[in-house]
């Protein structure tokens, strides 16, 4: 079956079970974000019966209403978009800034996946706007919409003017992206000095913003996973009630609990978050605990654009098993043996890993699926499993690493030999997207940084010699390094690199090398 014959399928059960439009979208986007933006259309939602025209319908009777802070959240105040059976489907919020001169900071705006590129972001703006004129205050917002995203303008087409019109070109960094909102409402003849007090007042308070911002971004996310999972069990209710399953319902439980363990991961970092919006309040049922997992696509689109790009003379060295059908043969490979998963097995009683139910990848806290080794004609590689939004991006990576990789031969930096470990391979396959790498001794920083925080040993050995320090600095000092070189031209191929550090993963220990007065790292891979 295609892609889109399981998209009318989707289609079908939605329409058969009567399941709202906002959570149908919710479901769709959560569990095929990376297959429906691969149609050429329109709409992606074209492909489930009806919902376009439905989307269409909603958008036109929407309005905007807000909510005045409530006690504990003192000065917050929230804009909501509300459709015409009260649905919810995205919201603002503001913080009421007093002294100086009456001015709002827009913390946040987000409109849901499925009805954006509608003009409700515009909407809700120009509402915000409206009320800074009704309350003859000033507005003030940072930027965070990358350069060349398509929606970078749309403050500056509603009226918004950068920060150095007003405070001129000398400005901190932390400030370059500040925008300012002054409504006709509003009359003043000494903006420059209102401006910087508000700023530096507002610094002050920034740590207080991002735990409010984070708890409410929590507590939101939260309810749209047991939203989607509530509509999971609708759309399957069948399969559920005959203890059935099929690849369809897998994939979805799947990417579900993929998307909600990734999430965990994620928020336990987060300013002021500390676990008052649980994630255990998501209880999943036995029949779905006991689902095996299906982490990858099974379909492809009528016409997809199959194919691998990268090295030539890497390419004409494989399988043929694995050139006439990647997915197969990736999906095939043994799990990559990294940390995590050790830990993981050392806690099993049944040093076993296939096949995985969705109870494991619960109790494993990460999808070990998305890496497999793959050992070739004496080399030793690493496959990835990337979704197919980044494919475009992956082709200008392995582009850029090249250019890296010229510029840091013979670097060292605190004493650590840089090396780049390039992108060798790309396969495009059903619906997948796969990266082959060599692999090399060492793991993500990320994960060496957690288990120097967690592992019993790691943390007392951490503690007495400062590992993780070294490796923040080193990297950091990479980075910088980088983005001197190669300014703004780069700037997003820069962020999205991946920094590995030396580590024996046999034994889950990092190898550094301990001096009298510093502990260095023999190497780091720029990924």
């Amino acid at each position: 079956m295609t892609l889109s014959d399981q998209f009318i399928e989707i289609g079908e059960r939605i329409a058969k079970t009567g399941i709202h439009l906002k959570d149908a979208l919710s479901v769709i986007d959560m569990t095929f974000e990376d297959q429906i933006n691969r149609l050429e259309a329109s709409s992606p939602y074209e492909a489930f019966s009806g919902l376009s025209k439905l989307i269409d319908r909603t958008v036109r009777g929407v309005k905007i209403e807000r909510f005045r802070p409530e006690d504990n959240r003192r000065h917050f105040h929230t804009l909501e978009i509300h459709t015409a059976e009260g649905e919810n489907l995205g919201y603002l919020n503001m913080l009421y800034l007093k002294r100086f001169v009456p001015c709002y900071y827009l913390v946040y705006v987000e409109v849901m996946p499925s009805f954006r590129g509608f003009g409700l972001g515009s909407r809700i703006l120009n509402s915000f706007m409206e009320y800074l004129n009704e309350r003859k205050a000033v507005g003030l917002l940072d930027n965070i919409v990358p350069y060349e995203e398509s929606t970078y303008e749309i403050y500056t087409k509603l009226g918004w003017k950068a920060l150095t019109n007003f405070i001129g070109n000398d400005i901190p960094d932390e400030w370059q992206n500040y925008m300012v909102f002054i409504p006709d409402s509003v009359q003043s003849h000494n903006f420059k000095n209102h401006l910087i007090r508000i700023l530096f007042n507002l610094k002050k308070k920034k740590s207080v913003i991002d735990m409010h911002d984070n708890e409410d971004m929590v507590k939101r996310t939260i309810a749209e996973f047991r939203s989607v999972y509530r509509t999971l069990l609708q759309l399957f209710n069948e399969e559920l009630a005959s203890g059935t399953s099929n690849p369809l319902m897998s994939f979805m439980f799947t990417r579900l609990v993929t998307k909600l363990i990734g999430f965990h991961r994620r928020i336990s970092t987060l300013i002021g978050y500390t676990g008052g919006e649980s994630l255990e309040q998501i209880c999943l049922i036995d029949s779905i605990r006991n689902l095996y997992i299906q982490p990858y696509s099974l379909w492809n689109l009528d016409e997809e654009d199959a194919g691998i790009w990268g090295d030539e003379r890497t390419l004409r060295s494989l399988p043929g098993r694995l050139k006439e059908n990647p997915t197969s043969f990736i999906e095939g490979l043994p799990f990559y043996k990294r940390p995590y998963l050790h830990n993981c097995l050392e806690n099993r009683e049944a040093r076993t890993l296939q096949p995985l139910k969705i109870s494991d990848l619960l109790d494993f806290g990460f999808d070990p699926t998305r890496l497999k080794e793959f050992n070739h004609e004496g080399v030793d590689y690493i496959f990835e499993r990337i979704s197919p939004l980044f494919f475009s991006s992956l082709v200008k990576q392995r582009t850029f690493l090249k250019k890296v990789e010229k510029f840091i031969s013979g670097l060292r930096v605190r004493g650590a030999v840089v090396k780049v470990n390039p992108i060798l391979l790309i396969f495009r396959d059903r619906g997948n997207v796969y990266v082959l790498r060599k692999k090399v001794p060492g793991v993500h920083s990320q994960e060496a940084l957690d288990q120097i925080k967690t592992v019993p040993y790691l943390k007392e050995m951490n503690r007495g010699i400062g590992i993780d320090r070294a490796m923040i600095s080193t990297i950091n000092d990479i980075r910088d390094i980088l983005k001197k070189k190669f300014h703004s031209a780069f700037k997003q191929e820069i962020e999205e690199l991946t920094y590995f550090v030396p580590w024996d993963i046999e034994n889950n220990i990092p190898r550094v090398h301990v001096h009298v007065s510093e502990i260095t790292l023999g190497v780091i891979w720029i990924a």
